[in-house]
């Protein structure tokens, strides 16, 4: 399995990613390693849970905010696009990554009928 996706749909959020890959069993693609038993997976993956939780422990601290990378800031310079050629359906979906870089235009739109700051309705002649 690989982290492709993954790598690229964080760089895609400006995320920082990195990968702490823990083996189970190798008797997949090692040639002289006996078959595995669901037990020593099991008692494998525990044994790694364990020693994510402490690589965790110490890594965390020594990462922590704030970045110096430019991880933040990644898609500064990446969309070529005009902004106002970007599909409405579209824009709304990317907002949370877009709108860094390309803040909506508000359209000052008018108060709907019965909104306190909208006008009184006109009448007709009729009436």
């Amino acid at each position: 399995m690989t982290n492709m996706p993954e790598a690229k749909l964080a760089r895609e959020a400006e995320l920082c990613y990195a990968t702490l890959a823990l083996a189970t069993d190798y008797d997949v693609w090692h040639e002289t390693h006996e078959a595995v038993s669901v037990e020593a997976v099991v008692q494998n993956l525990l044994k790694n849970v364990a020693t994510a939780k402490d690589v965790l422990r110490r890594v965390i601290p020594a990462i922590a905010p704030p970045r110096g990378c430019e991880c933040p800031s990644l898609l500064k310079n990446t969309v070529i696009t005009n902004p106002k050629a970007f599909p409405g359906a579209t824009r709304k979906k990317l907002e949370l990554l877009l709108d860094p870089y390309f803040p909506r235009e508000r359209s000052r739109r008018a108060p709907a009928a019965g909104h306190p700051r909208s006008k009184p309705a006109s009448r007709s002649p009729l009436q």
